[in-house]
């Protein structure tokens, strides 16, 4: 009797090729953020991580490129949380895509703070930082759109994907300095947001979904 046969050599080298992009990343990260990000070299990061400058180009163009490599899996999982809510309500589809998107960045806290360590004061990546949060909230906004049946975002689309990254935003401040849930707190800030514009928080029949449209 034959056991299932192993990963075949296009997977055993993708694997590789994933296990050396992730250590050359938190090779760099650490080196960021316990010297500063203009004081660290790309030769350092090779150094540190035991690989050469041709690897760490093959997997980050830049520096910068990896302080934001998280965009891609960021921008995959909040799609993801938009097609979830495919069939609810209109009602509770943003509070839904912003719980399961909450959960997701609660999972990354460790690597967000880090990456915050790095941004914080650097003007630059902090423009960056803005810049890839804009394009995180146009995602929202096509795809609040779609679950309407449009083809592209209009104005409530637009206004609704904004409250929602605010609500986050606020949700991770309050988070990080108080503790707890990430999801609570994003729940408590969409509770707060909707008391602001004279919505009742318990009243679990409207959101601020249905409210935009």
């Amino acid at each position: 009797m034959t056991g299932r046969p192993g990963p075949g050599p296009t997977a055993v080298h993708a694997e590789a090729r994933a296990r050396r992009r992730a250590l050359i990343e938190q090779t760099a990260l650490e080196l960021f953020r316990s010297r500063g990000f203009d004081r660290v070299t790309v030769a350092d990061v090779c150094a540190a991580a035991q690989v050469s400058p041709a690897t760490f180009y093959r997997h980050f163009g830049t520096k910068e490129a990896v302080v934001f490599a998280y965009r891609d899996e960021f921008t995959a999982r909040l799609q993801a949380a938009i097609a979830a809510a495919e069939g609810l309500p209109a009602s509770v589809r943003l509070p839904a895509i912003l719980d399961e998107f909450a959960q997701f960045l609660e999972s990354q806290s460790a690597a967000l703070a880090l990456r915050d360590q790095i941004v914080v004061g650097h003007p630059r990546l902090l423009q960056q930082t803005l810049a890839i949060q804009r394009d995180m909230e146009g995602v929202l906004a096509t795809g609040i759109a779609r679950l309407r049946g449009l083809d592209a975002a209009d104005s409530a689309a637009m206004l609704e994907a904004g409250a929602g990254l605010l609500v986050l935003r606020v949700a991770v401040r309050t988070w990080r300095s108080s503790g707890g849930s990430l999801l609570r707190a994003t729940q408590e800030t969409l509770a707060d947001l909707r008391r602001l514009v004279g919505m009742p928080p318990d009243d679990q029949a409207r959101s601020l979904g249905c409210s935009l449209g």
